[in-house]
C-alpha cells in the first residue's frame, strides 16, 4: 500500500497569515520579529515609495520566506500603517517643548515637518497619493497612534492660542498641506533651482520685445529653492493666522526670512 499523500489531502491553508512552523518550513528563519520588519520597511521607505515596498522584497531584504513578512506583519495595509505610525512617532519624537509663543511652535513644528518629509520621501509620496494612513493608524491593543497624537500636538498649539475651532482646524489643514506639498516639491526635484539653465536659456531665447514679464523676473525665479521659498511662505501663512486673532493674542514677529532680508539691504 502506498504511503504517498493524496492531492486531494493536500487542502490548500485557510485565509491568514501562516502559523510559525508554516513558516518555518518554508525555508525562513523564526528569529526575526515584527520590530525588525517594520524597522527595515520604515528604512526603505526613506528613499523607495511606501506603496512599492512589497512582502516579497522585504523578504528578500531580511534574507526570511514571504510567508514569515506576513505571519508577523499581516496584510498589506498593515505593513502600510505599520510603517507610516513609525514615521509619526519619530516625527512626534522630535517634538520640543511648547513655548507659550503660538507663532514661533507653529514655525518650529513646521520646520521639523518639513525636514522629515523630505527624509521619508518615500512615505511622502505615498501620503500625497493616498488618503488612507494620512491622520489614523491600524494599531493593536496597546499600541499607540501616532498620527493621532501628532495631530492632537499641532491642534493643540491652536487652541492654547485662542484661535476658534473653525479657524484652528482651517490653520492646521492649511499649514499641513503647505509642509507637505513644499517638502514633496524637494523630494520630486520640481523646484526651479534644480532647472535653472533650462529655464533661463528657454526664457532668454525668445524674441527680443516678448516675454516682457517673464524677462522682468527670469533670473529671479531660476534660482528659487527651499531654503529661500519655504520659510518666506511660511512666514506669510503663519502671520495671515493673526487676522482671525484679537490684537491682543497676536505672536511676536517672525524671523526675517532671506527674502526679507535680501529686499531689506536693496532698499
Amino acid at each position: 500500500m502506498s504511503n504517498q499523500v493524496s492531492p486531494s489531502a493536500t487542502l490548500a491553508r485557510k485565509r491568514g497569515r501562516p502559523s510559525r512552523h508554516e513558516a518555518a518550513e518554508s525555508g525562513g528563519a523564526t528569529t526575526i520579529t515584527r520590530e525588525q520588519i517594520l524597522a527595515t520597511a520604515t528604512a526603505m521607505a526613506k528613499t523607495e515609495p511606501l506603496g512599492d515596498i512589497s512582502m516579497v522584497g522585504l523578504a528578500r531584504e531580511l534574507g526570511v520566506a514571504p510567508t514569515l513578512i506576513h505571519y508577523y506583519i499581516g496584510s498589506r495595509d498593515d505593513l502600510i500603517s505599520g510603517v507610516a505610525n513609525r514615521y509619526f512617532k519619530e516625527r512626534y519624537s522630535r517634538l520640543q517643548a511648547l513655548t507659550g509663543d503660538w507663532k514661533k511652535d507653529l514655525w518650529r513644528e513646521a520646520h521639523q515637518s518639513f525636514a522629515m518629509g523630505v527624509e521619508y520621501g518615500g512615505v511622502l509620496r505615498y501620503m500625497m497619493s493616498h488618503n488612507r494612513f494620512r491622520l489614523f493608524q491600524q494599531v493593536s491593543e496597546g499600541e499607540s497612534d501616532f498620527g493621532v497624537l501628532y495631530l492632537d500636538r499641532i491642534a493643540s498649539i491652536f487652541k492654547r492660542a485662542g484661535f476658534k475651532p473653525q479657524h484652528a482646524a482651517m490653520g492646521y489643514h492649511l499649514m499641513s498641506q503647505y509642509v507637505m506639498t513644499s517638502a514633496y516639491a524637494q523630494v520630486s526635484r520640481q523646484l526651479p533651482a534644480f532647472h535653472a539653465h533650462y529655464i533661463q536659456d528657454h526664457i532668454h531665447s525668445a524674441p527680443q520685445g516678448e516675454l516682457s514679464g517673464a524677462h522682468y523676473f527670469a533670473d529671479a525665479f531660476s534660482t528659487l529653492d527651499s531654503d529661500t521659498v519655504f520659510p518666506e511662505g511660511l512666514r506669510l501663512l503663519i502671520d495671515s493666522f493673526e487676522l482671525w486673532l484679537p490684537p491682543s493674542k497676536r505672536g511676536k514677529p517672525l524671523p526675517k526670512s532671506r527674502v526679507q532680508a535680501a529686499l531689506a539691504k536693496s532698499a
